[in-house]
Parts: C-alpha cells; sequence; structure tokens
C-alpha cells in the first residue's frame, strides 16, 4: 500500500468518526476543553488529511478541497438543527473555518518556503 492510499483511508475513516461523534449526544464534559477550540483542530486535522489524500497543486483544487470541508462542517451542524439533543452553531461553523483556513495558511507558507529553498539549490 503506497502513501496517498493510506492517507484516503485514514481521512474517510477521520471524515466517519467526525460524522458520527456530531450527530450522537454530547457525553458529559469529561475533559475541559472549550468546544471552539476542539472544532477548530478537528478541522484543522480535516483539512490536513483531506490535502494529504488529495494532493494536487493546483490552487483551484485546493479551494475546491477546502470548500468541501467547510461545507461538510456546514451540513453537519445543518444535521444537529434537526437532532433534539444537538444545537446548529454558527460559532462552531466558524470555528471549523478557522481549522480550514489555519492549515491553508500554515501549508501555503510552508511550501513557498520550500519552494525558496529548491530554487536556491539549483
Amino acid at each position: 500500500m503506497n502513501w496517498k492510499t493510506a492517507y484516503r483511508i485514514t481521512f474517510f475513516l477521520w471524515v466517519g468518526i467526525v460524522g458520527v461523534l456530531s450527530v450522537i449526544p454530547s457525553p458529559e464534559k469529561v475533559v475541559s476543553v472549550s468546544d471552539k477550540f476542539a472544532h477548530f483542530v478537528a478541522y484543522f486535522i480535516t483539512a490536513s488529511l483531506c490535502y494529504c489524500a488529495f494532493k494536487r497543486e493546483k490552487l483551484s483544487f485546493l479551494v475546491f478541497l477546502g470548500v468541501a470541508v467547510f461545507l461538510y462542517g456546514i451540513t453537519i451542524e445543518i444535521i444537529q438543527y434537526f437532532l433534539p439533543y444537538r444545537d446548529f452553531s454558527v460559532g462552531d461553523i466558524i470555528a471549523n473555518a478557522s481549522g480550514i483556513a489555519s492549515f491553508f495558511v500554515i501549508w501555503g507558507v510552508y511550501s513557498r518556503i520550500v519552494i525558496r529553498k529548491r530554487g536556491r539549490l539549483k
């Protein structure tokens, strides 16, 4: 099995886990972590895995990946609106978007640094 296949399997497992945890009743607070921070981290990881699983360098494809992950988060929030034990939250959507955007900003800075270093080595 190659790395791309491993990343794709990991990505789809992660998306499934996030989806299931998002629609089951919330457990009592076991760990005192901000809900918004948890959303930020979960969607940062989701965007990271999505990029690794479907890695392409075209900006239009990267925008597509970011939008797809963002729409996944919105879909979960809409589903939560209809669940009696969950709540729709615009704050969660903002935290999701912040995690996604943070990944792509960090990736952009990192890739520019790598490209510059490669250019100097030639």
